[in-house]
């Protein structure tokens, strides 16, 4: 029996795949990129949420007990995740894990759609909300701007946000995928600490021994800077939109999920700068 992670070049879903493989528990990855989307030996399958017809080959090679999904960027996603869950569901599936965020609420458009589906459909699931990724500072844009010009530049002002690693999400995922009793609930997947960007820079400056200095945008100035660095503009304005809602606290929160769950503490976000430093300093 195997596990399906539906996109399987994600961040999270590799780190699952790599954390399941130790275990010895068998994994499929699931991507648009299909069979070239396999890495460290994993198999991997074509898969896309708008496309049906790729949706019976994730089947075809034995029984899958448990699927983690995150959602399409598309408009509505919940409309064929919740169909895809269903089918799913016939095919013998009994766990789902969806990688949420912090503004999923259930019931609402977006992911919360999905959650409240899980409930209604009587499956076994655990709905993951993590607040934003240490890893999104690795990302090649942002690697420039804080490697070539020492800046950070968002339109979260001062908000704070308890960062948190991939690494983490992931350990939690993977219990929520393979521990005995399903956890049917919502788990708030945060770092160990509150910082704001102001803090991150510092943090910065400190690991990578130059001043990093966070510039803080307005949301029309921060949309057009993203749509300048080829972001699509519906994507500028998703991303602006929860760095603006960020600067309200919205992000602010504290909680024991990682620890509880996987049993050790989230990494620091000054270990993370630590671990990948080379990455800003060789940019």
């Amino acid at each position: 029996m195997s596990i399906l992670l539906i996109g399987g070049t994600g961040k999270t879903a590799t780190r699952i795949a790599a954390l399941l493989a130790a275990s010895k528990k068998p994994v499929l990855l699931a991507s648009r990129r299909g069979p070239d989307a396999t890495s460290n030996g994993h198999p991997a399958v074509k898969f896309d949420w708008t496309v049906e017809s790729t949706w019976p080959g994730l089947f075809e090679n034995g029984h899958i007990e448990a699927v983690y999904m995150i959602s399409p960027q598309i408009s509505q996603p919940w409309v064929p995740m919740i169909k895809f869950v269903d089918f799913a569901k016939e095919k013998g599936v009994g766990r789902f894990v969806l990688c949420a965020g912090t503004t999923a609420a259930i019931g609402e458009d977006g992911m919360g759609r999905v959650w409240e589906h899980f409930i209604k459909s009587r499956v076994d699931f655990c709905v993951l909300r993590p607040s934003w990724f240490m890893e999104n500072l690795i990302e090649p844009g942002v690697v420039h701007t804080i490697g070539k010009l020492g800046k950070l530049f968002t339109a979260a002002q001062d908000g704070e946000i308890p960062f948190v690693s991939a690494d983490d999400i992931a350990d939690v995922a993977y219990h929520a995928l393979i521990d005995e009793k399903s956890y049917n609930c919502d788990l708030r997947v945060l770092g160990p600490e509150i910082l704001t960007y102001d803090r991150i820079a510092e943090i910065l400056t400190k690991v990578l021994g130059r001043k990093v200095e966070h510039v803080k945008l307005d949301e029309a100035g921060r949309i057009e800077s993203l749509v300048k660095a080829g972001l699509s503009d519906y994507y500028a304005r998703f991303v602006t939109r929860l760095e603006v809602l960020a600067s309200q606290n919205f992000e602010k929160a504290t909680g024991d999920a990682v620890e509880r769950v996987t049993g050790h503490p989230p990494k620091s976000f000054e270990a993370f700068a630590e671990e990948n430093k080379v990455v800003w300093l060789d940019s």
